[in-house]
């Protein structure tokens, strides 16, 4: 009889402590973690929050929920710009360099590139457009063929007049060459094909 009056006098106790706590344990719990109302008031308008400039790519951007405990040490905008700055991309937060060339050079560059792959597409572009290096002769060519040659079994890109040496000229290799063993072929897509 004992025990029970104990054992409900304790779980009164604890479940009208968890009730307290419960009404306390709100605001208790946000100011242990250092939750709302440690850095930015409540009920900010967006075009009020705080604004910082990206040492990346100097463009401005504004305080974020997830910032709210490191704001302080928030230099870039994004994943992108913070992983461009750990590769070493990005000038010093203090040294800012204003280049008025830069975006011409870039424009240049990007139109130069659309114009290579329009030459592609109408197939007037450079007979050496895509073409691979031999691995035996260094010669440039439109069709390799992947096999192995030797004991190491490193798999090697041969052209044609390469892979009869290599395999004697038979596609499975013959009893003169033990280690020969086919990988397939590659095949420049961007070759230009001669016009009937």
């Amino acid at each position: 009889m004992r025990v029970a009056i104990i054992l409900a006098a304790t779980i009164r106790s604890v479940t009208s402590f968890t009730r307290v706590s419960k009404l306390r344990g709100r605001s208790l719990a946000l100011a242990a973690r250092g939750g709302r109302g440690s850095r930015m008031p409540q009920g900010v308008k967006k075009e009020n929050l705080p604004t910082k400039v990206c040492v990346v790519c100097q463009r401005p951007f504004t305080w974020r929920k997830k910032w709210e405990r490191c704001w302080d040490e928030v230099t870039c905008c994004s994943k992108r710009c913070n992983a461009e700055r750990r590769r070493g991309g990005a000038p010093a937060p203090d040294a800012v360099v204003v280049d008025d060339e830069a975006p011409s050079l870039r424009k240049a560059a990007k139109k130069a590139t659309k114009a290579l792959r329009r030459a592609k597409r109408a197939g007037v572009a450079d007979e050496s457009t895509g073409q691979k290096h031999c691995d035996l002769c260094d010669a440039s060519v439109n069709l390799l063929v992947r096999c192995r040659t030797d004991t190491t079994k490193k798999w090697r890109m041969v052209c044609g007049r390469c892979w009869k040496d290599v395999s004697g000229g038979v596609p499975d290799g013959d009893a003169s060459h033990p280690n020969y063993q086919y990988g397939g072929l590659w095949k420049n897509r961007n070759a230009q094909s001669i016009g009937v």
